[in-house]
């Protein structure tokens, strides 16, 4: 089928139909839509759905189709990545003659990209101008060879904020616009800022507002009295000085909103300030802001030590605002920040709710997913939308739908804060999810400032799309990393964070992440950095540069702290469960409890050593292992899918027997918030804009009585477990597959001296539906979970049917 999308509609199948050419596959579109994305897709399990499944693509790329006037017809040939036009219905076919992009890659050079390939014979074919006076070409790379790209040399310097036209013959004319200039070794010498005061700083009389602007020929700060609603009370002229930096100094202070209006070959837009630290309703403008005035009482004395010696004594739980409260009853601020703040909490059971519930069931770390400011909700109607958040809009700013007033910028700044004040008084660290890879989209504020200078592009002047949502940044050039770092550093000392989660964190650089690294850890060398060791789609930054699972080891650890940057470990959580591109592939624990299955759940429980045979390993445990998280389906979801026809007790111990291995592998144990309750969204496996009865947690369907209260209990004994046997994190394992592919693993210590090894304790995963007896070695052994208590000896142990027990020798 074809793969289809384009703006404000989400991607899907389209099945071909028979025509005179061939097949085709015929759209309708809104007027409005001057751009199709497509893609042929071969071998598909859902043709003409909405799942990729086994599909594949027939060309490695994403192609985009031009739309013009009524009826616009693009004609293909399998296997071939040209786009052809025809004047006869696709008889005879030809080849649109396009100039792509014109980038200027250097102070004095333009590369041009076209398609077909062309052969220039003579500079006189080639012509560049600013302004209406013609530029001297005095050299071209590709004279006399029939290419698609070559260089343009031109006489003197380029000045990046006036508009250059190249002409080529043939092709016609384009606007050239910065590309890897900024990576030249000129641009980075003149503008590479590194001054700490970049935004506006106020002393409550008087505020300096700076903004790092190199491409600008004119920049403008306006001055409202309201974050909405109005015209500027006052429109100052800024003045540029060095490194690109334009500043201003106003009469104002505390309270005042206030943008830029920047002039640059793009063209004149107005912008909020990348480091606008509070922001109006819907984040439209900046407020200039005394942030001491924000902090609640006794914030700063709140000494939050967490107990940590290494990223292994974390248990992460990850919840979104809106979720964690916006069902609760007892609250009175569902769905908004100051619900962490509220204690004694009951659900209509009288059970537990809320942070009480956080501290039965003795997690570390709360992970909030997005909670910067954010897109696609309206803050003045939050309740109408509901969105995970991924679509970052003003990245030092907190997100207005989760304060009780989004209209004045120092009330989320303050109620977030009282958020992570309880937290803390309730021993529990908060970990804040960043998306520093994508933007809501690629004309963002920081685009509108310096456009092209954040962003990767491909050779064709798209956005780079590795993040699948139509673009990336750019974390290698030094002021995005230098932005990045300011970023994390301003969130945690300002907010007193104890982590980052990173989302599609290989599209960030190697170097950016060990800047990062460096930054956080030397502030607080406890804090947890982790994140997706993948991309979601093609992008354009180097494998060997990208921060992937592979590539995790490279980051080095900064002073005294207790961990680099961790990666999630989608091998265990396909292995346990099955694929999360796979509606109904099972893993270990519901049905296929294969070989490689099993090789892959001992991958997970070793902390993703490199002797177990997988194409990616860390080195010191640095993996979050885990079942379930925000994406994809939830646990429980999961397992109805794949296992319909099992009785509801036959699920609950695949459940059990799946939490056991994430909270006893080596590693970091991380699951969704809910799954240890039963947590479902009703099938729904990408729910980051469906409703709230689909999204929030039902606090509600935990009673004393109830299977998932039971579960509740089984999950925080596990957890007690963990931290009450440390050896379970620090101990040499090793594994062996028994019958039906049963795990063993024994913890063990041997002296230096070569003598006896010395067996701390046992677990066995039983994934089969029989019950199985193990012969144990010599000794005495003590059950601490997975059994009703007792003891066993060498004669040997029976593990029921999709099971697992856990002992020590008896004492």
């Amino acid at each position: 089928d074809m793969w289809i999308w384009f703006p404000n509609a989400d991607g899907r199948g389209y099945l071909f139909e028979p025509c005179d050419y061939g097949v085709r596959v015929v759209l309708d579109v809104p007027e409005s839509v001057d751009k199709v994305g497509f893609i042929v897709r071969k071998a598909c399990s859902d043709p003409g759905g909405t799942s990729w499944g086994s599909a594949t693509k027939d060309v490695d790329a994403d192609r985009y189709a031009d739309i013009t006037g009524k009826v616009t017809e693009v004609f293909l040939k399998p296997g071939d990545s040209h786009m052809y036009l025809s004047n006869d219905h696709g008889k005879t076919l030809f080849e649109e003659k396009k100039f792509t992009l014109a980038g200027i890659t250097a102070m004095n050079e333009i590369q041009y990209f076209l398609n077909p390939a062309t052969r220039i014979e003579s500079l006189d074919q080639v012509r560049v101008t600013a302004d209406g006076q013609e530029i001297p070409v005095t050299g071209l790379s590709s004279l006399n060879n029939n290419v698609v790209t070559g260089k343009i040399t031109v006489d003197g310097e380029l000045d990046l904020s006036k508009v250059y036209t190249v002409y080529i013959e043939g092709y016609g004319e384009t606007s050239a616009v910065p590309t890897r200039v900024f990576d030249s070794a000129e641009f980075k010498a003149a503008y590479t800022y590194e001054g700490d005061d970049l935004g506006a700083v106020t002393d409550g009389e008087t505020t300096v507002f700076k903004v790092w602007a190199p491409t600008a020929s004119r920049v403008r700060l306006n001055l409202f009295e309201a974050g909405d609603g109005g015209e500027a009370r006052e429109t100052i002229e800024m003045t540029r000085g060095d490194q690109g930096v334009w500043s201003a100094e106003a009469a104002c202070g505390h309270g005042t909103y206030y943008t830029y209006t920047v002039t640059t070959a793009a063209g004149t837009q107005e912008a909020v300030d990348p480091y606008a630290k509070a922001a109006g309703v819907n984040g439209n403008r900046g407020m200039v802001i005394d942030l001491k005035s924000t902090d609640p009482a006794g914030f700063r004395d709140v000494i939050y030590n967490p107990d940590l010696s290494s990223y292994q004594d974390a248990v992460i739980w990850e919840v979104h605002v809106r979720d964690f409260s916006n069902k609760l009853a007892a609250s009175k601020f569902p769905g908004k920040y100051l619900a962490f703040t509220e204690t004694g909490l009951t659900n209509a059971s009288g059970l537990p709710a809320g942070v009480d519930y956080l501290r039965l069931l003795d997690i570390t770390h709360v992970h909030l997913q997005p909670v910067y400011d954010y897109q696609t909700v309206d803050e003045t109607h939050p309740e109408d939308q509901f969105n995970w958040g991924y679509d970052p809009k003003n990245y030092n700013v907190p997100e207005g739908s989760y304060s009780t007033d989004p209209y004045h910028g120092e009330v989320r700044v303050n109620e977030f804060k009282q958020m992570v004040k309880a937290l803390h008084e309730n021993g529990i660290g908060v970990v804040m999810d960043v998306v520093y890879n994508h933007t809501y989209d690629g004309n963002s504020y920081l685009n509108k400032i310096v456009p092209y200078y954040y962003y990767r592009y491909t050779n064709d002047g798209k956005n780079s799309n590795g993040s699948g949502c139509g673009n990336e940044t750019a974390s290698e050039r030094a002021m995005f990393k230098k932005y990045m770092v300011d970023s994390v550093t301003y969130w945690l000392t300002e907010y007193d964070l104890d982590g980052f989660r990173f989302d599609l964190m290989a599209l960030h650089d190697v170097d950016a992440m060990q800047a990062v690294e460096t930054a956080v850890h030397t502030i607080k060398p406890k804090a947890l950095i982790y994140g997706e060791g993948w991309t979601g789609g093609t992008t354009t930054l180097m494998e060997n540069r990208q921060m992937t699972q592979k590539n995790a080891s490279k980051i080095t650890w900064t002073g005294d702290a207790i961990g680099g940057i961790a990666v999630f470990n989608d091998t265990i959580r396909d292995g346990l469960k099955g694929s999360v591109f796979d509606k109904t592939g099972a893993g270990y624990i519901n049905g296929e409890a294969t070989k490689t299955n099993a090789n892959n759940v001992i991958f997970g429980l070793s902390g993703a050593k490199k002797e177990y045979k997988q194409t990616w390993s860390v080195e010191n445990e640095m993996v979050i292992n885990y079942m379930s998280c925000h994406d994809n389906n939830t646990l429980w979801d999961k397992l109805l899918a794949t296992c319909p026809d099992a009785t509801e007790e036959e699920r609950l111990r695949m459940n059990r027997l799946g939490a056991a291995a994430v909270l006893f592998a080596k590693g970091t144990p991380f699951f969704l918030a809910g799954e240890e309750m039963l947590r479902t969204k009703q099938g729904d496996t990408n729910s980051y804009k469906s409703s709230d009865e689909i999204n929030n947690i039902d606090w509600d369907a935990l009673t004393p009585d109830s299977e998932a209260w039971k579960m509740v209990h089984y999950y925080a004994n596990m957890i007690s477990v963990r931290r009450n046997n440390p050896f379970i994190k620090e101990a040499d394992q090793r594994f062996t597959l028994l019958d039906g592919n049963a795990i063993e693993c024994i913890w063990s210590v041997t002296p230096e001296d070569g003598g006896s090894e010395t067996i701390l304790g046992i677990m066995i995963l039983n994934p089969t539906d029989e019950e199985i007896k193990v012969q144990l070695p010599e000794g005495r052994f003590v059950f601490l979970t997975g059994s009703d208590g007792g003891f066993a000896d060498g004669a040997g142990v029976s593990i029921p049917p999709k099971a697992m027990i856990f002992m020590v020798p008896q004492m």
